[in-house]
């Protein structure tokens, strides 16, 4: 699960940052709103678990949070706060849901600075990229990020047969 995880947010980060540095912060938004969606279902197709990004502050409706999410994410949080969430985080976990054995994974996403571009200040995003932003996503709650924030985590569940 843990290189799951990180193959994951590599991939991903590195079709974000490709796309800035080409096309521009403009662009990278459609990634994020289109491609990243359909990354995160091949990705979880091929490898057989079910994946995605989750955050309280999220952008894409589809990336809030279950229970165990949240709960995970509130320690995730208290971690940051007191200064313990370290790149080596993460969160393994057995839990029965509807009478199935799964296997629940998690690693915190922290901001870095090309995200900020998308994620940081509100008065210092682009008119245009904020005008995008609120068109694909009218409830929005994924600004006011600073560099090194928690942003969410990737969550990852496997069935155990």
């Amino acid at each position: 699960m843990r290189e799951n995880a990180s193959e994951f947010m590599g991939q991903l980060k590195s079709i974000l940052i490709k796309q800035i540095k080409s096309e521009g912060t403009l662009s990278a938004v459609a990634v994020c709103s289109d491609t990243a969606q359909l990354l995160t279902n091949d990705f979880g197709l091929r490898k057989g678990v079910y994946i995605k990004r989750v955050s309280f502050k999220n952008r894409n409706k589809h990336n809030a949070p279950d229970g165990f999410e949240a709960k995970v994410l509130k320690e995730f949080e208290q971690m940051k706060k007191e200064g313990k969430l370290t790149s080596d985080t993460e969160h393994f976990e057995i839990a029965i849901e509807n009478d199935y054995q799964y296997l629940r994974y998690m690693k915190p996403i922290k901001i870095g600075a090309a995200c900020l571009k998308c994620h940081g200040d509100k008065e210092k995003i682009s008119s245009e990229v904020k005008g995008l932003i609120t068109k694909r996503y009218p409830d929005d709650k994924a600004v006011g990020y600073k560099n090194g924030d928690l942003r969410g985590a990737v969550s990852i569940k496997k069935l155990i047969d």
